[in-house]
């Protein structure tokens, strides 16, 4: 996905180098409004699923109960968020799509979708021309998986608090990229932290029923990684511009990075039965998300020279182009664990903005 985005964004820059309307630099950010409609699907789904499998029932653990628990979620991405209209993506002066009326493709659809054409219109010295790309494709992304190892401690009162993470895979990563591809992965991770409480002890009458259990939850979790190499990376050499004060170095440019981050801030009321072997939950709660991506480092700014047309690099800018999604929506889960004595079984599907699948397994006592 990031070499396909990357990699497309440098050929915005390529195609637009000569000069937009009116204007006489071009800048990576200016397709802030086109490569977030691209990545929106992805961006919404992925919090989504980062907030997953935190619980997989409505009881607490007694005082120092524990579980240790591994879990993975997948977040399905709908067909329908395969395209996005044209008309909703704000693209700069001088740009448009060569078919107005065309749906655009976003990371969700399948590469075989048909992309519009991005027509530029350059101008520079009384030149004037138009310049055509293909939009970016999309790369059949139909889901947003997220995985965790998670703890659960019991602490008085009712109440327990939990603690998942996954430690940098990085290095495992890089080992298994194919061989000829100059990109690697940067330091990556997962950490998130939790709290229940017992709220059936609270309620007259209702505490007295042995079966029935009530709780709240509350979830904060935070993944990041990041890729960089050559074949990431947008320099003069890449653009093939010889001109301008910082065509010539090679050096500037090689902090490029492009970076993820994603965070979950979830509630949940879970009501639930403590019956043996088998013992269904449900919830209903929501899930405040962020995702965070972009071009972090020093990235060339390409101008006009109005004299004689040339393409020069004598300026940069830093961080250029990051994204920023963000969503709140609520949701309702159903699940059930079948417990066999201190091992547990569980699923649950979460209906929010994006349906969610979680299942796991766990070791658990008291």
């Amino acid at each position: 996905m990031i070499r396909t985005i990357t990699l497309s964004v440098a050929l915005v820059l390529m195609a637009g180098l000569q000069n937009l309307k009116a204007q006489s630099t071009f800048s990576l950010n200016m397709m802030e409004s086109y490569v977030n409609a691209y990545t929106e699907p992805f961006a919404k789904a992925f919090p989504i699923g980062l907030g997953g499998g935190w619980t997989h029932t409505a009881n607490v653990h007694s005082f120092l109960g524990f579980d240790v628990t591994m879990s993975a979620s997948l977040v399905m991405i709908p067909s329908s968020a395969g395209t996005v209209k044209t008309t909703d993506i704000n693209l700069p002066d001088g740009f448009s799509f060569a078919d107005a009326s065309a749906n655009v493709p976003t990371i969700r659809a399948k590469s075989d979708v048909a992309a519009p054409d991005i027509n530029i219109l350059l101008s520079a010295g009384g030149y004037e021309a138009t310049v055509g790309f293909p939009a970016f494709k999309g790369v059949g992304l139909p889901l947003a998986p997220s995985a965790a190892l998670q703890v659960g401690f019991g602490l008085p009162k009712g109440t327990e608090i939990m603690a998942r993470f996954i430690p940098d895979l990085s290095g495992a990563a890089n080992k298994v990229i194919p061989d000829g591809t100059n990109v690697e992965f940067e330091k990556t991770g997962m950490w998130g932290m939790g709290v229940k409480h017992d709220i059936k002890q609270w309620i007259p009458v209702v505490s007295k029923v042995p079966f029935l259990q009530i709780s709240g939850m509350f979830t904060y979790s935070r993944f990041y990684t990041g890729f960089s190499g050559g074949d990431l990376m947008v320099t003069p050499e890449m653009l093939s511009i010889t001109n301008g004060t910082l065509a010539a170095n090679t050096t500037l440019w090689n902090d490029q990075k492009f970076k993820m981050k994603a965070s979950s801030f979830t509630g949940s009321l879970l009501v639930g039965a403590t019956i043996p072997v088998f013992q269904p939950f449900i919830g209903v709660g929501f899930n405040s998300g962020k995702f965070e991506s972009g071009f972090y480092g020093t990235y060339p700014i390409v101008e006009i020279n109005n004299t004689n047309g040339d393409l020069e690099i004598n300026d940069s800018e830093t961080d250029p182009l990051i994204i920023e999604n963000k969503s709140t929506k609520a949701n309702f889960m159903a699940g059930a664990r079948l417990k066999l004595g201190p091992i547990v079984f569980h699923y649950a599907l979460t209906m929010a903005e994006y349906k969610m699948h979680s299942a796991g397994l766990a070791v658990t006592l008291r």
